[in-house]
């Protein structure tokens, strides 16, 4: 029997976790949460206590958490976790629906909208139906956030998708936090809608639907109000 050629999507090597992995992971979670609302100070010192180690892979994280937007770090004001106001959303959002608008175009055009390829969005529908059960916010965020990797993915575009994963933290925080305003079953039924229109091949209908999706829906919701009882909840809680 030959040997059978190495199937790449199959076959991934897993990459080793690190402590600045396992720090992105901590402090991701806790942004999705609410557990660190946007605008509170992060430190190292804090940090390193929290996670139990030294302060070089928190700094490093901290970097790349920068680097993408997620935290700022001003003079005077130090590190802080992204503002979500509504002109952070704005700009955040255009972006994200005008790529993910082309993306959804260009994987039509190539026939990427049925069989496995919408396997691939299937399951991670399926992720989000599971992290509701579970009632996890940030696994619940990933996995809104790995349904549209996929969708920029089915581009075949790498330069669409190095540009979408600039942004891609930042919205798993947004998605973390909208599940505050708007239940779970809401936002998969929303996923649930897009994927049936994707599947249509209807580049048209696609586009104007992922751009609902990414702008129309979020604008419903009330962050400001979202923060604020977040705010009020942890001092509840602390005070």
């Amino acid at each position: 029997m030959a040997d059978q050629p190495l199937n790449v999507e199959q076959w991934q090597p897993e990459r080793p976790r690190t402590l600045v992995d396992h720090a992105l992971d901590v402090i991701m979670s806790a942004a999705a949460r609410g557990l660190i609302l946007p605008g509170e100070r992060l430190t190292e010192k804090e940090l390193s206590e929290l996670l139990n180690m030294s302060r070089v892979p928190i700094r490093e994280a901290l970097r790349v958490l920068e680097s993408q937007g997620v935290v700022t770090n001003e003079p005077y004001k130090g590190i802080r976790l992204m503002q979500i106001d509504k002109a952070t959303l704005d700009n955040v959002l255009d972006v994200r629906a005008t790529l993910e608008s082309h993306a959804a175009r260009r994987a039509i055009e190539k026939g990427h909208y049925k069989g496995r390829h919408l396997a691939r969005l299937e399951a991670a529908l399926n992720e989000l139906t599971l992290m509701r059960d579970r009632n996890d916010a940030y696994g619940f965020a990933s996995a809104d956030t790995q349904f549209h990797r996929i969708l920029c993915e089915l581009s075949d575009n790498p330069v669409l998708l190095t540009l979408w994963q600039s942004i891609a933290r930042q919205l798993t925080v947004i998605f973390g936090l909208s599940t505050f305003g708007k239940s779970m079953d809401e936002i998969i039924e929303e996923h649930r809608t897009l994927l049936t229109i994707f599947s249509s091949g209807h580049i048209a209908a696609t586009e104007a639907a992922v751009r609902e999706h990414a702008l129309d829906q979020p604008a419903g919701l009330d962050f400001a109000a979202i923060i604020e009882e977040r705010r009020a909840r942890k001092a509840a809680m602390t005070g």
